[in-house]
């Protein structure tokens, strides 16, 4: 006599487009406990044809790699809000400034004065260039 296998809880699904093993209760048990225990991964989009969103995704990926795991759930909520639209790019930079740390941190982006001359003041200076390099040349 042979020994008889144990019945298939679980018979495999035959038809077309299904995932054979969607519904293995060891497999969905399995992946739960697999994602309590890792902390939240970066996410990654594809796209890279809009700027502002590449430079927002830099900005999310700086934070993300500076901070703990904790907060990397809130950051990946907050980009997935911004690639979809429902959330306009200053909320996302103010919530992203939130988690930066380091040097960046409080530091504001000023623009740096340039110091120029009246186009009176440089023709006076260019008629005394000139004057000199006439007279000592």
């Amino acid at each position: 006599m042979e020994a008889s296998e144990p019945p298939d809880i679980n018979p495999p699904d035959t038809s077309w487009g299904r995932d054979l093993y969607h519904k293995s209760p060891k497999l969905s048990v399995r992946t739960d406990r697999v994602s309590e225990e890792q902390p939240p991964e970066k996410i990654v989009f594809k796209d890279k044809s809009d700027f502002k969103f590449t430079a927002a995704y830099e900005a999310y990926s700086k934070a993300f790699d500076n901070t703990e795991s904790t907060i990397k759930g809130e950051l990946n909520e907050v980009i997935t809000k911004l690639h979809d639209g429902k959330m306009d790019y200053g909320l996302f930079y103010n919530t992203i400034n939130q988690h930066i740390q380091g040097a960046d941190k409080g530091s504001s982006y000023r623009r740096a004065r340039i110091e120029g001359q009246r186009k009176q003041e440089y023709n006076k200076d260019e008629r005394k260039r000139g004057r000199n390099e006439r007279y000592r040349g």
